[in-house]
């Protein structure tokens, strides 16, 4: 998809399923923030065991880790794929500002195996950390996966190659299919 084409569940400002139920809008927000009491989070919690991944997994073999929010490893056959990459500290464009990481990751990110491709499903800062990016492509072995509209921004910052996906689109790498399904 080229960076001038919109899909058609694209008005040009916001992505939308039209099969879906739309969102309820302001009031509701509303109503529902002066309704509802939140328990505190705490500042930190150190119930974390660090693990360290095999390089690979042989044959048939499937091993998912958990590394943290939204940061999954799938380890199966030849292939390595991590799911949304966040490493920093806060979930922000900037280091000093934004929500702040409540729990280690479960894999430190110096002895993380070679990842063959990144999957990035939205652009949000807990789920597309450009830190953690930058370090993955500079490791040179990533193949990187955005969703519609996201390339642009990780070219721009040198991280690729990087393959561009809309709902219903597909693409191969390192013998993996990849499917881009609505959500």
């Amino acid at each position: 998809m080229s960076d001038r084409e919109f899909p058609k569940h694209f008005d040009g400002r916001r992505f939308y399923n039209a099969d879906a139920p739309q969102a309820r809008g302001f009031l509701h927000v509303l109503q529902w923030k002066l309704s509802s009491r939140p328990e505190p989070s705490p500042e930190f919690i150190s119930d974390v065991e660090q693990s360290t991944p095999p390089r690979r997994v042989e044959g048939s073999e499937l091993r998912i880790t958990l590394v943290n929010h939204s940061t999954v490893l799938i380890q199966q056959g030849a292939s390595n794929i991590l799911t949304d990459p966040t490493w920093s500290e806060r979930a922000s464009p900037v280091s000093w500002l934004g929500p702040k990481r409540r729990r280690t990751p479960g894999v430190r990110i110096d002895v993380l195996p070679d990842i063959d491709t990144v999957l990035i499903s939205h652009n949000h800062y807990d789920h597309l950390d450009l830190r953690t990016l930058r370090l993955l492509a500079a490791r040179g072995r990533s193949t990187f996966i955005v969703a519609a509209r996201g390339a642009r921004l990780l070219r721009s910052e040198k991280i690729e190659p990087v393959h561009e996906l809309d709902w219903g689109e597909s693409v191969t790498t390192s013998g993996i299919n990849i499917h881009c399904v609505p959500a």
